[in-house]
């Protein structure tokens, strides 16, 4: 790295910490990560960090060593030491496997002192088998379990447990509108029904019978979670529960399960291809709409599911989602797909 490029760097991060102290309505000091390890969800932590007020930032991460790794540099670049709060955040790490319930419950239990907010990032398009059915995980599907169900039995523990205290954030997607442009179809549901909820949750053939492809289930599973945390918001008034989409963002690992071939063309043909288009950013960029959710209070209200402000946009400004799919707005929608989920927990 360059001495000027060293310099720019730390300059945009003096003004990041200016910018987001003016818009911090109130006091955060502690945030739990799911995927932190990584991508999005570190490039968030080291964001947080910057606060003046920020205390303590806990990584979830399914993999330790990864996860101590990222610790380190996170460490690094903050000057903080994990042993006192003296000389700057302190860092924590905690092991939970969003695909894994009984991982999620464990980790909860382990978390000792209570955050004011959870970033729940993880996810992902399932892998090689995104459409498998875990019967010992509630009979989910494996794409819908790490990337939904997994932290509604975060989120449901953390709050029943007293270690929420303010703001809950979900990884949205542009995806869950429909995105033709990338060949993810717009999610078309006729009734809103539990049972068509249901059949979402377990991708089991009778929603997905004519295509079972990984887009289509990651366009329809993103879409029951950007619903699900509308329901949420009304499950738990005192907290704020917001989803955000990251926007199409180089550099996470989003592919990481999907084989050689798709994460080569992902990593080297994709996305430099969107960002020469303008319709892509840096992990940079995707933290910070989780920052500004976070710290906005007048502009992101609870309930709501924000992302790219157009049909065909992954990058630039984020509107409410109502405006482009009314689905998001619909009560009862959103109260089915919640219940949809729980009744397989």
């Amino acid at each position: 790295m360059s001495y000027a490029y060293a310099s720019c760097f730390a300059l945009a991060g003096i003004i990041l910490i200016i910018i987001m102290s003016a818009r911090t309505s109130a006091t955060i000091e502690s945030v739990l990560i799911t995927g932190a390890n990584s991508g999005v969800g570190k490039e968030c932590a080291r964001q947080l960090s910057l606060l003046p007020q920020m205390k303590r930032i806990v990584l979830g991460c399914r993999d330790r060593v990864k996860a101590q790794e990222a610790k380190v540099d996170l460490e690094r670049a903050t000057r903080s030491r994990s042993t006192t709060n003296e000389m700057g955040v302190v860092f924590e790490i905690l092991i939970l496997d969003l695909s894994n319930i009984e991982s999620v419950k464990g980790a909860i239990e382990e978390l000792t002192d209570p955050v004011d907010v959870v970033v729940m990032n993880a996810g992902g398009l399932g892998g090689k088998t995104p459409g498998r059915v875990l019967e010992d995980q509630g009979g989910f599907s494996s794409i819908f379990c790490a990337n939904v169900a997994g932290h509604v039995v975060l989120l449901d523990g953390l709050v029943e447990a007293g270690k929420l205290s303010r703001t809950a954030i979900y990884a949205g997607s542009e995806a869950a509108r429909g995105l033709p442009v990338m060949g993810y179809p717009r999610p078309r549901i006729v009734t809103g029904s539990v049972d068509k909820f249901q059949s979402i949750c377990i991708c089991d053939g009778s929603f997905f019978a004519d295509s079972r492809d990984a887009k289509t289930m990651y366009a329809h599973t993103k879409y029951v979670g950007a619903l699900w945390m509308g329901s949420a918001s009304r499950q738990y008034p005192q907290h704020r529960m917001i989803a955000v989409s990251p926007g199409a963002t180089s550099g996470t690992n989003s592919a990481a399960h999907m084989g050689p071939v798709v994460q080569f063309v992902q990593k080297t043909l994709l996305f430099p291809l969107l960002k020469l288009l303008g319709n892509a950013h840096g992990v940079e960029m995707g933290a910070r709409r989780y920052v500004d959710a976070i710290l906005d209070e007048g502009t992101y209200q609870s309930g709501h599911f924000y992302a790219s402000d157009g049909p065909n946009k992954m990058t630039g400004g984020v509107v409410d989602q109502m405006k482009l799919l009314d689905d998001f707005g619909k009560e009862d929608y959103q109260d089915n797909a919640n219940a949809a989920i729980h009744s397989f927990l």
